[in-house]
């Protein structure tokens, strides 16, 4: 058995290699292609999302993971913006603007941009700060993502905490074992549960408290945790992580491994390996395969030419270009029917589906709106005003998530089918062309079979925390002064405005995040049908182009020319060999 990290090693391994042996010649295309694969390798990302209330520790859990103080953490709530963590050869920091500006800081510049005292209410700007860090743990292409914690006095804290969840690959949820899971964190977990498929649940600070209380505490956690998500059964990870960062610093492996994280982080290296990683990793091995593929058929190709008298050669070579004018027009076409088939997609399902979802969810949202406010007119214009502005916050949030999971499993169906449709394409093509080859020049060439891999990065989150408008805070001062009766009628038909216009304006954001999501995925599958064809064709042409340069040089040696290249095709099919070994090497459970 052998983890994600090794399998992804290894590949790597071999592509430098080849780019070490293969420096040497005149391949240009299969060198560029190769530095194509391995920069695709390392810049693998598994966004983990660190997510939970305030002061549960969070921070110092990914200090520990890096084994140094990296962020900065305190006795008060602090982040108030998210920082993410890469991968990087040197120390360096880089603040994202919300206008799109970027900045590169000072390491120890970062809490001037990320706490609550610094920037206030993220009065910067600050759309996230990410830090390239020389981490062992994030050189496998885990990225962590420091969020504001949940639930404390700063609200906006809340709405930054959840825009980052469409871009999480996982979920790594803390809680603590002092104090308890409180209400408030159930309710997140409730809220969240459909934006990502895998939560680990972790209780921090278990060094707090005696061995048997511990297992308590663990049981209790586990048990309301699972009866909030409807699961049955969450597993949750002990862990001290102040112990582990101590640990960490010191060398103190015993001490490390008492602290929990060791178990934590083998946990996150399986699900790496049998969930995404592997998929991710698939398809570099397929695609390293086929670009193997292609360089073998091109050596196959140059050997049987040089077989040719010469100027038999380049009519047959003038041929193959001409029949390569209709492959050319067939790419061309390849582009606008996948547009085509975009747009279909957008009209007849993303559009259709968000005019039905708010048809059929708008007179259930109002009754629920009208019973919540029955329910509620005992309070006071305030407290009502209060309790109505968190009622319709909740509304909005339980009313989108659930139809936004369904919509976002149709929608990637239907474009998994598109995908499926014109990788077949693209491989038929890239086949043809050998075949066209093999048939020109009386010789056989394998067949080659590529995957692809698209964008899935959304750009949505909740947006409920705006500034109240003139017009608000006008009738926030006419009902504290109003008796209660006509401060309850204003109430009712003000937020029920608001609430309507909040859910129009998320029906809108939620298309828009849809779209743009769509649109990456069709521009990336355009490039990557484009790609599989043109390799192979560039590929060939670059062995026809050698076959004919060598026939025509004066003093050419044709014996040493077909040496190199049977030692050559030996060698990558050596490495394809390797290649087909990592796929099938069981992976660790």
């Amino acid at each position: 058995m052998v983890s994600y990290k090794e399998v992804h090693e290894q590949a790597l391994t071999l592509i430098e290699e080849l780019e070490e042996k293969e420096g040497h010649g005149d391949r240009e295309t299969f060198l560029r292609r190769l530095a194509s694969l391995k920069a695709k390798l390392l810049s693998d990302r598994f966004h983990i999302v660190v997510m939970g209330q305030f002061k549960r520790g969070k921070t110092t859990f990914i200090n520990s993971l890096l084994g140094a103080r990296v962020l900065p953490s305190s006795v008060v709530p602090l982040t108030s913006v998210n920082t993410v963590l890469r991968y990087g050869d040197e120390v360096r920091a880089e603040v994202h603007y919300l206008d799109g500006r970027r900045e590169e800081i000072a390491l120890e510049d970062i809490p001037a941009f990320v706490t609550e005292k610094e920037n206030p209410e993220n009065r910067r700007g600050v759309k996230r700060v990410e830090v390239c860090y020389p981490s062992r743990y994030l050189k496998d292409g885990v990225c962590l993502v420091d969020t504001p914690g949940t639930g404390s006095t700063y609200l906006h804290n809340d709405e930054t905490a959840y825009s980052y969840l469409e871009n999480a690959d996982a979920v790594v949820f803390m809680v603590s074992a002092d104090p308890p899971v409180s209400r408030s964190e159930l309710d997140f977990l409730h809220r969240i549960r459909n934006y990502v498929h895998k939560i680990f649940f972790v209780q921090n600070k278990v060094d707090y408290l005696e061995a048997e209380d511990r297992e308590e505490s663990l049981a209790f956690s586990g048990q309301v945790i699972s009866q909030a998500l409807g699961r049955e059964e969450a597993n949750l990870h002990p862990l001290s992580a102040k112990q582990a960062l101590e640990a960490q610093l010191r060398g103190d492996g015993a001490s490390l491994e008492e602290s929990g994280l060791p178990r934590f982080c083998a946990a996150l290296e399986s699900f790496l390996m049998n969930e995404k990683g592997w998929v991710f990793l698939e398809t570099c091995i397929k695609n390293a395969q086929k670009l193997l593929d292609d360089e073998i058929a091109a050596m196959e190709l140059e050997a049987g030419l040089l077989s040719h008298p010469l100027e038999d050669l380049k009519e047959r070579v003038e041929e193959f270009h001409r029949q390569m004018e209709v492959i050319a027009r067939e790419r061309e076409e390849i582009r606008y029917l996948i547009e085509g088939d975009h747009k279909h997609l957008v009209t007849e399902v993303l559009d259709a589906d968000v005019a039905a979802f708010k048809a059929q969810a708008t007179d259930p949202l109002l009754r629920r709106y009208h019973s919540f406010f029955e329910e509620n007119k005992h309070l006071s214009g305030a407290e009502l005003a209060a309790a109505l502005g968190g009622f319709i916050q909740d509304e909005i949030r339980e009313t989108f998530s659930e139809w936004r999971f369904v919509e976002e499993e149709r929608l990637s169906e239907q474009f998994k089918l598109m995908e499926r449709r014109y990788r077949d394409k693209a491989n038929a093509i890239s086949n043809r062309i050998l075949e066209i080859a093999g048939d020109l020049f009386g010789i056989s060439l394998p067949t080659l079979e590529a995957e692809l891999d698209l964008s899935e990065e959304g750009e949505f989150w909740f947006h409920l925390g705006d500034p109240p408008s003139d017009l608000e805070m006008i009738i926030g001062t006419v009902v504290r002064s109003l008796p209660r009766k006509l401060s309850h009628r204003l109430l009712r038909k003000s937020k029920q405005e608001d609430l309507l216009m909040l859910f129009d304006r998320h029906c809108g954001r939620v298309r828009y995040d849809f779209y743009l999501r769509l649109q990456k995925s069709v521009n990336a599958l355009i490039c990557a049908v484009d790609d599989v064809i043109g390799e192979t064709l560039d590929t060939i042409e670059g062995g026809i182009a050698r076959a004919v340069e060598q026939l025509s040089s004066e003093g050419r040696d044709l014996e040493t020319a077909l040496a190199d290249l049977r030692e050559r095709k030996n060698r990558l099919h050596s490495a394809h060999a390797r290649l087909e070994r990592l796929l099938t090497t069981p992976s660790t459970p």
